[in-house]
């Protein structure tokens, strides 16, 4: 009799252990915390008017990583920057565009020179300051708002004439970040945000 309780008590404290350790599992699913977007940045993904990787950064050192965090209100992009074996960092932005595209700014990640008297702002602006560049290697973050977005031109291929337009762009795979300095003021490195 004993051993029959015994064993039952067993039992149902493995059933009672296994139902809880399955609904442990199951509410570390994780929240939904946007979505994130991540690129390798290099000077060969940097690309020419004629698609083509420019022979001024085909062999430079510099190389990088961006890390964009799009909220979940899609109203927010966070932001982390880290870039090294640069010189004279002028300027990072996002662009819209492909691998292979020269797309028009659409954010300002940071700047050394300022967003330029010809940066026009979707609502009259101006443009917030973006911040500092770290001039040879670093980091950089922030968080980009409606605020931040900065107006291509009215021909620019895919119109971005929203803050919303800039994320779908961002989650679907259309930006690019790129890193500019003195001496390639084109960018130096450049990586698809996928």
């Amino acid at each position: 009799m004993q051993m029959q309780i015994f064993r039952r008590v067993g039992l149902g404290c493995m059933a009672l252990g296994l139902t809880l350790s399955a609904l442990a599992i199951l509410s570390c699913g994780g929240s939904d915390d946007g979505t994130e977007r991540n690129a390798a940045l290099s000077g060969s993904g940097e690309r020419n008017a004629a698609g083509a990787v420019p022979a001024a950064t085909a062999s430079s050192p510099g190389s990088g990583t961006a890390v964009l965090n799009v909220s979940d209100d899609q109203t927010q992009i966070t932001y982390e920057l880290t870039y090294s074996a640069l010189t004279g960092v002028q300027q990072a932005h996002i662009h819209v565009g492909g691998p292979n595209d020269n797309g028009q700014i659409i954010l300002f990640l940071c700047t050394n020179t300022g967003t330029g008297a010809n940066v026009a702002v979707i609502g009259g602006g101006p443009l917030p300051a973006p911040p500092p560049c770290p001039t040879g290697s670093g980091t950089v973050t922030g968080t980009l708002t409606a605020a931040n977005l900065s107006k291509p031109s009215a021909v620019a291929t895919p119109a971005v004439t929203s803050f919303a337009d800039a994320v779908t762009q961002l989650v679907n795979g259309n930006t690019y970040t790129n890193v500019h300095t003195v001496v390639n003021p084109g960018g130096e490195i450049r990586g698809q945000n996928l």
